[in-house]
C-alpha cells in the first residue's frame, strides 16, 4: 500500500515506559527483561521491555514547546568505561540489538565509500558537504600526524579510522579527539543542512569512539553523549512530519515538480531518520553497556513519523523516484508502530534503516524468519 504523511495525523504520541534518562531506583538490567515475543506492534513497547524502568510517562503533546530542549539537560551517570566487546551482554538483549549494532558500526565505512548511512541519504550532500563533515584540505585524509587546521572533518576522520592499526591507533585517536573538540567549539550551525551535518558528524565520531574498544576514546565519547542529544533536538525546528496531499501523484513529465519534491524529500527524510536514530543509538549503547539507571523521558517518542521504502531511498533520479512512488509500496511508520509493515511489506521493500528497527523490534531470530517468509534475507 502506498501511503503519505497526513496533516491530520495524531496530535499526541503515546510513549511507553522505560526509555531514556536516569533513575537510581531502577532494577537490574538483566532481571527486567521480558521473554521474547514473535511479533510486537509497538517499537517503544519493545524498548521499554529491554531497559530497566517501571514508571509510566504518559502522553507527549504536539506541537513541541520550547521546553523540549530541557530533555537534553537531564543528567546521565556514567559507569567506568571498559574495553569490553559486549560479550557480557545477556543473550536476550543481543537478540534484539546485535544486528543493529553491527550495522551501526559499519556506518563510518559506508560514509567514506558510498557517501551515505542508513539515516543520511546518499544524495544529501551531492552539492557539497558542510564544513563539519567535509574539510577544506583533503591532503589530511591519509595523514597520520595530527593536523593543526580545524578543517579536518568527520568524513576524512572516518577514512583515517579505516587505516587504523595497532601502531598508528594512538595518533589517529588523538586526531579524532581534536576534530571532536573543534566541532563542539565551532559556532552553532544555522541552515537545516548545516544542522543536519553537525549531528551526522557527531554520530560518526561517537560510533568510532564508543565501539572501537579503546578505553580512552570510549570514556571521552561517553562524556559528550548529551551533545549528540542536544544536536538532534535542534533538528526539530526543520523536520516536517507531514507531506502535502497533492504529492500523491508525481508527474514524470514535466519532471521539474517531481525533482523539487524529491530533493525536499531527501532532506526531510534524512532529518526524520536522523532524529529517530540519534536517540535510538544513544539508548542502544546504554543498554548494551549495561547501564542500570534508565527511565523514560520521551525523546524517542518525539520522532513520530518516517518513510519506510528501499525503492524510494535507493532512487537515483527524479524519474526513478516518481516511478517508485507510483509503482512500489512505501509505508509511513507513525508513532513507531510497524503492524502494517509486518502485515503487508515484502522483503525488498525494507531498506537497512528499516532492518535496524525491525530487528530491534522482533529480535534477530524472528526478523530473519519474517524476511525469509517474504522472499528475502535480513
Amino acid at each position: 500500500m502506498r501511503e503519505q504523511f497526513s496533516s491530520s495525523s495524531e496530535a499526541s504520541v503515546a510513549v511507553s515506559p522505560g526509555y531514556l534518562t536516569t533513575d537510581d531506583s531502577s532494577p537490574q538490567l538483566a532481571e527486567s527483561l521480558p521473554s521474547d515475543t514473535p511479533i510486537i506492534e509497538d517499537f517503544n513497547a519493545v524498548i521499554s521491555g529491554i531497559d530497566a524502568c517501571s514508571e509510566d510517562l504518559g502522553v507527549l503533546e504536539f506541537p513541541l514547546e520550547d521546553n523540549t530542549l530541557k530533555f537534553v539537560e537531564q543528567p546521565w551517570t556514567l559507569t567506568a568505561p571498559s574495553t569490553q566487546d559486549f560479550s557480557h551482554v545477556p543473550q536476550r538483549i543481543l537478540n534484539r540489538l546485535q544486528w543493529a549494532t553491527d550495522e551501526i558500526k559499519r556506518a563510518p565505512e559506508k560514509m567514506v565509500l558510498k557517501n551515505q548511512t542508513p539515516w543520511s541519504h546518499p544524495l544529501l550532500y551531492k552539492d557539497g558537504m558542510p564544513r563539519s563533515l567535509q574539510g577544506n584540505k583533503p591532503k589530511h585524509l591519509y595523514t597520520l600526524s595530527a593536523p593543526t587546521d580545524s578543517s579536518t572533518d568527520a568524513h576524512s576522520s572516518c577514512a583515517l579510522y579505516m587505516a587504523k592499526n595497532s601502531v598508528n591507533s594512538p595518533i589517529i585517536f588523538r586526531s579524532i579527539e581534536s576534530r571532536v573538540n573543534d566541532l563542539l567549539a565551532a559556532p552553532a550551525p544555522i541552515t537545516p543542512l548545516e544542522c543536519l551535518a553537525h549531528t551526522h558528524a557527531l554520530i560518526l565520531y561517537q560510533i568510532i569512539r564508543l565501539y572501537d574498544g579503546d578505553i580512552g576514546a570510549r570514556a571521552s565519547a561517553e562524556r559528550i553523549i548529551p551533545a549528540i542529544e542536544a544536536s538532534a533536538v535542534s533538528l526539530f525546528s526543520y523536520a516536517q512530519f507531514d507531506i502535502d496531499a497533492t504529492a500523491i501523484a508525481l508527474p514524470t513529465y514535466p519532471i521539474a515538480p517531481t525533482k523539487s519534491f524529491w530533493q525536499d524529500w531527501i532532506l526531510q527524510e534524512s532529518l526524520r531518520r536522523t532524529l529517530l536514530f540519534s536517540f535510538f543509538f544513544v539508548q542502544a549503547y546504554r543498554i548494551m553497556s549495561g547501564f542500570k539507571i534508565m527511565q523514560c523521558d520521551g525523546r524517542l517518542g518525539l520522532c513520530h513519523a518516517w518513510t519506510l521504502s528501499a525503492h524510494l531511498w535507493d532512487a537515483t533520479t527524479p524519474l526513478s523516484f516518481a516511478e517508485a512512488w507510483r509503482d512500489k509500496n512505501h509505508y509511513v511508520v507513525t508513532n513507531a508502530i510497524f503492524s502494517e509493515v509486518l502485515a503487508e511489506a515484502q522483503a525488498d521493500d525494507i531498506d537497512v534503516f528499516g532492518k535496524i528497527m525491525i530487528s530491534s523490534l522482533m529480535g534477530r531470530d524472528e526478523a530473519e524468519g519474517w524476511f525469509a517468509s517474504r522472499g528475502g534475507k535480513l
